[in-house]
């Protein structure tokens, strides 16, 4: 999962910008290092979250084909059943951005030009913060029938991912989580998800870690 932390510095010049440094570190109270709960953490060792700022509203792009639309509401809600409030919220479908970036927007996409040098790869999320707060995340899903195949509902179909265990997944990346160093059975944060396997219920550290921030 890549993860990007952007400023926008207005430029004043050197000295002006070292004085300016200065007085904030001298000024700005030193934090203690927080728990990991396996999420990102910032350069102050805090945890990166949304914070206050949540529920995060997604939209979901029109490459999405329309049979995965129930799968990434279910697994939306099977997040937000599992914290006990609403974290995460779909705002429907769109196509007023077609192309991902940092435009302040959350978009689900669906990209059938995967690149074949990451083949590999099922999706990638890339969050954008700044200190402790998350203010964009975006998700790109491989849609490369050479690469991958997908399904959704109650019957297994070998061969072929199921699209709502992956999403619940990419949902946990975009409400802070990384992947654990050391993974546990039963996580829904595993790096890699086997074919024609369900894996649409977070473990309970899976939550706890969450509840850490939501």
């Amino acid at each position: 999962m890549p993860t990007l932390k952007r400023f926008n510095i207005k430029i004043l010049g050197i000295a002006t910008i070292v004085a300016i440094a200065f007085l904030v570190q001298a000024c700005a109270p030193r934090l203690s290092p927080q728990q990991s709960c396996n999420f990102v953490m910032s350069n102050e060792n805090q945890r990166v979250s949304w914070g206050p700022a949540a529920p995060v509203i997604l939209y979901v792009d029109s490459s999405v084909p329309s049979e995965f639309y129930g799968a990434i509401q279910g697994a939306v809600a099977t997040w937000n059943q599992s914290l006990g409030r609403e974290v995460l919220k779909i705002g429907g479908w769109s196509s007023a951005y077609p192309r991902e970036s940092q435009d302040g927007v959350n978009v689900i996409y669906f990209v059938k030009d995967w690149s074949d040098s990451i083949r590999d790869k099922q999706a990638i999320t890339t969050i954008h913060w700044a200190g402790d707060r998350i203010f964009e995340a975006d998700i790109r899903v491989n849609g490369n029938s050479r690469h991958f195949e997908y399904f959704w509902g109650p019957s297994i179909i070998a061969g072929r991912v199921d699209f709502e265990s992956l999403l619940l997944h990419e949902f946990g990346h975009v409400l802070g989580l990384e992947h654990p160093q050391v993974e546990v059975q039963g996580t829904v944060m595993a790096r890699r998800l086997d074919d024609a396997t369900l894996r649409r219920t977070p473990a309970p550290f899976d939550v706890n870690d969450l509840k850490c921030e939501y």
